[in-house]
């Protein structure tokens, strides 16, 4: 038996969460772990490490807020035609 919209929802939504946390945390966790190393290559005269930690990290998390509001709207916009076709409302299509 198909499960309910409502489950379907969640279970995407924790699973779209569960994988931007493993990015937020790869991006947390490896920047710092090669730093040294990206050090050695120059980057409008800094060091390549200085200019991960400074503005890759804020543009990789400003990327996964992006990722996440442009997936929510979308997860959204399906869970509300579903919801509509199980409680048999055809005219009801919710926001595209």
């Amino acid at each position: 038996m198909d499960a309910p919209p409502r489950q379907r929802f969640w279970a995407r939504t924790k699973r779209l969460t569960a994988w931007l946390l493993a990015v937020w945390m790869l991006v947390n966790l490896l920047g710092p772990w090669f730093a040294r190393d990206l050090n050695a290559l120059q980057l409008f005269g800094f060091p390549l490490g200085y200019w991960i930690a400074s503005q890759g990290a804020l543009l990789a998390y400003l990327g996964l807020i992006v990722i996440y509001v442009v997936c929510m709207d979308r997860m959204e916009a399906r869970y509300l035609r579903e919801s509509a076709a199980a409680d048999g409302e055809p005219g009801k299509d919710g926001p595209a």
